[in-house]
């Protein structure tokens, strides 16, 4: 709601999605798990679960337009994570070996 005596604004829809699934990366590389295509300012919270494999697994938050990754979270072996991020569009996992786990994300954007 707003006060028009103070200032004008308009009223904004908070949309929220949640996203869960397996991942697995049959050799060492890079596997995208998450691209958003609605929203430019996005907020998301989730996990990661890194349940097999062997060595790190590294989780990427990037942005369009910014070449370094704006958030990475390194996962130990059989470990997890979990995260809150904002104005990302794209998350990758990356091991240097085969690897298995979940990921779930809840994410938040005006429409």
């Amino acid at each position: 709601m707003c006060d028009t005596s103070l200032s004008c604004c308009s009223e904004k829809i908070i949309v929220q999605d949640k996203v869960c699934t397996n991942w697995q990366l049959t050799a060492a590389g890079t596997q995208t798990i998450y691209s958003d295509n609605v929203a430019q300012i996005i907020n998301g919270t989730g996990y990661v679960k890194y349940e097999t494999g062997i060595g790190t697994l590294t989780v990427n938050f990037f942005r369009t337009g910014v070449v370094a990754a704006i958030q990475t979270i390194v996962i130990p072996a059989g470990g997890s994570t979990s995260f809150t991020v904002s104005r990302f569009d794209t998350i990758s996992l990356t091991s240097t070996a085969a690897a298995q786990g979940e990921f779930c994300i809840t994410v938040r954007y005006s429409i």
